[in-house]
């Protein structure tokens, strides 16, 4: 009968585990704003190399990366200043490929997308 008892008391246990782990994380977990990630820059030349080397990972919130126009989740990059950002743009940070996979962009590029990413999305009737 003791049997019976402690293997209904671990099955709670592990059920009670369960139930606590899956919350893991969600505390810390901030929202996006609406619209971020869902940007496009308006010139041809920046849409053209955000789409095929930034959008993959800012536009994503899975993949980790402070999301385009998501300004709270920049504002701390930005605090360590243009020269930093375009540093860890160039030769790598952390989850951040050197060159962002944009081995045709330069600097000016960089600056640009950093300076696009990091803004406030604009509503669509004001492109």
């Amino acid at each position: 009968m003791r049997a019976g008892q402690s293997g209904k008391r671990g099955a709670a246990v592990g059920l009670l585990l369960s139930m606590l782990l899956t919350g893991c994380g969600a505390e810390d977990a901030v929202q996006a704003p609406a619209g971020a990630g869902q940007g496009v820059p308006t010139d041809a030349k920046l849409a053209q190399l955000y789409g095929a080397s930034c959008k993959q990972c800012h536009a994503s919130p899975a993949a980790g990366a402070p999301l385009t126009g998501d300004v709270q989740a920049w504002a701390p990059r930005l605090e360590k200043g243009m020269d930093t950002l375009l540093d860890h743009s160039i030769n790598g940070f952390q989850g951040m490929p050197p060159l962002g996979l944009c081995m045709q962009c330069g600097e000016a590029d960089f600056r640009a997308l950093i300076e696009f990413m990091a803004a406030a999305p604009q509503p669509a009737e004001g492109r």
